[in-house]
């Protein structure tokens, strides 16, 4: 372990282990209401002016199907410097030297106290971390569009919200059915794309092209419940992960609160 990363280990649990942040690897997690949260050092590499790194963070929902093997693989969503604007060229990440590493890592530690523990304080439950997820890319966006302006670089996508996985299990949670709709007739539609993708390249075995068809099918399948509000059904199923989750994160946990 370099110095920074022992250095930026021994800061955060001076200031996060308040928060109920354990240390796991990399990351710093904790479980709060019915999500989780965390926040993770990725080390970029070594360059003749120094090295770089970046802090990735995420709020996933406890309900999440295979969240456990989402957070066992590392698991990072946004990234911290997308809350101010920055150069272009190093928008998501920090270079830092030996000689400015305390002032690299205070300024990391304002990012965290301006803008990711109030993020954090804000989206601790389903309920209100949808919302706050939206709005959060909303800025991101709008500090990415200046970035690139700022380099000369304009860029006319309407790249706001994402329709993820985690978004669309806390839809779920909310009963947002109309949201998790949106999200599945997309997947639908991308599945379709990407099978005729494959068909016309001729790259598919029968036993693959059944397995994607099965695929489909299944899609369509929870298509058709939530466009009935088949609620017992996702419900259901929202226990039923969420029971899972909990019970794989507890284990996670207590195995971090003896390593500090």
């Amino acid at each position: 372990m370099d110095n920074f990363t022992k250095q930026y280990f021994e800061r955060c649990l001076t200031e996060f282990s308040q928060y109920g942040f354990k240390k796991h690897g990399n990351a710093f997690v904790r479980v709060i209401n019915d999500v989780f949260q965390n926040f993770y050092l990725e080390k970029l590499g070594t360059y003749s002016y120094g090295r770089e790194c970046r802090i990735g963070f995420a709020v996933l929902p406890l309900c999440q199907k295979n969240l456990d093997e989402r957070i066992l693989n590392g698991v990072g969503l946004y990234y911290l410097r997308g809350f101010e604007r920055s150069h272009w060229s190093q928008a998501d990440r920090w270079r830092y030297e030996v000689n400015i590493i305390d002032s690299i890592i205070d300024d990391i530690m304002r990012y965290f106290k301006q803008y990711l523990i109030p993020f954090f304080e804000r989206a601790n439950s389903c309920e209100t971390a949808f919302d706050a997820l939206v709005d959060l890319e909303k800025h991101f966006n709008e500090t990415r569009l200046m970035n690139l302006s700022s380099a000369g670089i304009n860029d006319a996508r309407s790249e706001v919200i994402s329709f993820d996985s985690a978004k669309f299990f806390m839809a779920l949670k909310n009963r947002n059915y109309d949201f998790a709709l949106a999200i599945k007739k997309m997947l639908l539609q991308q599945n379709i794309d990407a099978l005729a993708s494959v068909i016309n390249g001729g790259f598919l075995t029968e036993k693959a092209l059944t397995e994607r068809e099965t695929n489909l099918e299944a899609i369509r399948g929870e298509i058709k419940r939530l466009e009935e509000r088949d609620e017992k059904y996702f419900q259901d199923i929202i226990l039923e992960y969420e029971a899972h989750s909990k019970e794989i994160l507890k284990s996670i946990i207590n195995a971090a609160s003896k390593k500090t």
